[in-house]
């Protein structure tokens, strides 16, 4: 908890169970389980009033799916980016609702679906999950990104020549040509490590 303190994050438990048994474990994680709002107050807030009330509520108790969604889309209003964690079918209004939904392999089909991160080991936290995304996406970046300025001005070169003349500047099989060759290079940055700041930085991120 204090981890995430630091790097800006703010923690909230949105839970069905019964506020008693949720307002202990808040206590254990360090969460005000004095700021708690029930399920029962929840539904007879207007939307308003639920915006003031989200960021300033750490405890969501007797929630049903649709008060999770609710709550999601307050935060998301008062201005912040939301993660929501579930592995229910209750949970998954508010997993299509957040910003990022995360989930576990072990969860329901649907809470699955409705994730945008599915975490495959039980050991994993969300960073590892990212360091590793960043690990596997860093190639193809690497690779992808230094061949757009060429192939925009070869294609803005071929495209004048053709306004220009009645004939293509180069048939199509020269093109594909020319593109398979310059391809050949970008093989050797497959085998390229990924930095280890770049990996740092984007878990620093989450």
């Amino acid at each position: 908890m204090r981890d995430l303190a630091t790097r800006g994050v703010r923690v909230k438990v949105i839970t069905g169970d019964n506020r008693h048994v949720a307002a202990h474990v808040a206590s254990t994680i360090g969460l005000d389980w004095k700021a708690v709002l029930t399920g029962e107050a929840l539904a007879g807030l207007r939307e308003e009033a639920l915006w003031h009330l989200a960021p300033r509520t750490d405890l969501f108790v007797e929630v049903d799916p649709q008060q999770k969604e609710r709550i999601v889309r307050a935060l998301q209003h008062a201005g912040h980016s939301v993660g929501y964690l579930g592995d229910g079918i209750n949970d998954a209004p508010a997993l299509h609702a957040a910003d990022v939904g995360i989930s576990v392999d072990q969860a329901v089909d649907v809470a699955r679906d409705s994730a945008d991160v599915v975490l495959l080991k039980p050991t994993w936290t969300f960073s590892a999950a990212v360091s590793t995304t960043v690990a596997a996406l860093s190639p193809t970046r690497s690779s992808t990104f230094p061949s757009l300025p060429a192939r925009t001005s070869a294609i803005c070169e071929h495209g004048a020549r053709h306004a220009a003349a009645t004939l293509l500047p180069l048939a199509a099989k020269q093109i594909l040509l020319n593109n398979f060759l310059s391809d050949l290079p970008s093989i050797a940055i497959s085998t390229d490590n990924v930095d280890r700041e770049r990996v740092a930085q984007a878990s620093a991120g989450t």
